[in-house]
């Protein structure tokens, strides 16, 4: 099988661990992205940052520690306190908010893998050099199924 590697995206934008949350919503704006890695100066993973993170930092603790409130949908009215709660988000530094322990994968993990871990953990995910744990690109959902997509048609023209 072939590595997941082949539905790597090398061109990644990341971040830094000090720029704020609102750098990196404006940047998820600009892009039209979800999620950046979080990289220091040498290029090494120390994180994944994204819209998930954000809205995470807006719950309540009562509601996102274990066995917490299940529902919120008895609070009508509360967009307002939402807001503010972004508001106090919004100046914080990435590295206080980011996923600190993602995923990862390296770049000779099977496809096969990459689908099982994809499908149980979401997306997306970062590839890292094993020997240097240096961040090489990410694959997503999209780029997973868009490669096993190409693979499936080369399979098709070849049985033809």
């Amino acid at each position: 099988m072939a590595p997941c590697s082949d539905a790597m995206i090398q061109n990644i934008l990341t971040i830094k661990p000090e720029q704020t949350v609102k750098e990196a919503m404006d940047t998820f704006k600009r892009e039209d992205i979800r999620s950046l890695p979080v990289v220091d100066e040498n290029g090494k993973l120390l994180g994944l940052f994204g819209l998930r993170h954000v809205l995470l930092k807006l719950l309540p603790a009562s509601v996102t520690m274990e066995d917490g409130v299940q529902r919120l949908d008895f609070l009508m009215g509360a967009a307002p306190g939402i807001a503010k709660r972004l508001k106090k988000t919004l100046p914080l530094k990435v590295e206080d908010v980011m996923d600190k322990n993602p995923m990862v994968l390296e770049a000779d993990t099977s496809t096969w893998e990459a689908v099982r871990i994809m499908a149980l953990h979401g997306s997306p995910i970062s590839i890292v050099d094993p020997k240097t744990g240096d961040f090489v690109g990410m694959i997503s959902r999209q780029t997973l199924l868009n490669e096993l997509e190409s693979l499936m048609n080369e399979m098709d023209a070849q049985s033809e």
